[in-house]
Formats: structure tokens, C-alpha cells, sequence
């Protein structure tokens, strides 16, 4: 069950970065899967299962022992690392990913129109009327709208600084 439990993580880990950097759903891309003892007997026994759940190219797919050259090699080169759990990690890399230009342009900008957001709504919570005027709720439902943008804004940040 554990085995599978951890399977299930690997899978959804890939997915989820795949969803993060925005990969086009149809495209196939590499991995290296880090593992040790029976874990990585598992994965490489469910292979083909793994490739095909991730949307993996099975011809770009490794396993490799997590103590290995190979390992360390991946660990300081430029790739997405995954830690799914104890003993299990998945490095994608990023030139198979993303196009580098285009992302940091998307990213730019959804940075300039959160700033717009986070400045006008700042504005309107500054603002002694609003404050005292509206309801409580409407208050509470911008402070806590203001604090989610600036948490979409810092994750962006860390995202350009992360590609630069």
C-alpha cells in the first residue's frame, strides 16, 4: 500500500508542475525519478503506468539510484525539483518545460496587474470612508481579498526570480 501511496504522489507531483509551469496539456516531457531500494524497483516495474499518467516521453524517463553520479548531477543542474516524499524525488527539466522568454513575459505581466490590484484595493482600505461606512463583512472580504493578492504576488515574484 505504501508503494502505491507513493506512486499516486510521484504522479501527482509531475501533474501539478506540469499545471505550475503551464506545460501544453498534449506535450510529452522528461524526467529523472531519484529513488532507493524497493521504491525505485516499483517505479521502474510501473514505468510505463508512470509515463503514461504523466504525460512522460518514455524515451526521456530515467530512474536512478538516489545515491548515484546521476542523482547528484541532477540535483545541481537546471531542473524543477520534486520532493514527493522520503527517499523519492522527480527533477523535470526546465528547457522541456517552458519557454523561458514567454514565461517570464506572462509572468511580467500578471505581476504588473496584480500591483494594479494590490494599489487600488490598498487605496479603497486606506481610505477613512470606506472603513467606516461599509459593513464589517465588506471590510473583512477586501482585507482578506487584499491579502490573497499579495500572496498570487509574491508566489509570481518568486517564479521570476526562480527563471532568472
Amino acid at each position: 500500500i505504501a508503494t502505491f501511496e507513493c506512486f499516486q504522489a510521484l504522479t501527482r507531483s509531475i501533474r501539478n508542475a506540469r499545471a505550475e509551469y503551464n506545460v501544453e496539456q498534449g506535450k510529452k516531457i522528461s524526467a529523472t525519478i531519484v529513488a532507493s531500494g524497493h521504491l525505485k524497483e516499483a517505479i521502474e516495474a510501473e514505468l510505463k503506468s508512470l509515463v503514461m499518467l504523466a504525460k512522460l516521453d518514455p524515451d526521456q524517463v530515467a530512474v536512478v539510484e538516489a545515491s548515484s553520479d546521476e542523482a547528484k548531477a541532477m540535483a545541481a543542474g537546471d531542473a524543477a525539483q520534486l520532493v514527493v516524499q522520503d527517499g523519492v524525488e522527480a527533477y523535470l527539466p526546465l528547457s522541456g518545460l517552458i519557454d523561458v522568454e514567454k514565461e517570464k513575459q506572462r509572468l511580467e505581466k500578471q505581476s504588473t496587474k496584480l500591483a494594479k490590484e494590490i494599489e487600488k484595493l490598498a487605496g479603497r482600505l486606506q481610505s477613512k470612508g470606506f472603513v467606516d461606512k461599509a459593513p464589517a463583512a465588506v471590510v473583512d472580504k477586501a482585507r482578506a481579498e487584499l491579502a490573497e493578492l499579495e500572496d498570487q504576488a509574491s508566489k509570481v515574484k518568486s517564479s521570476l526570480e526562480a527563471l532568472n
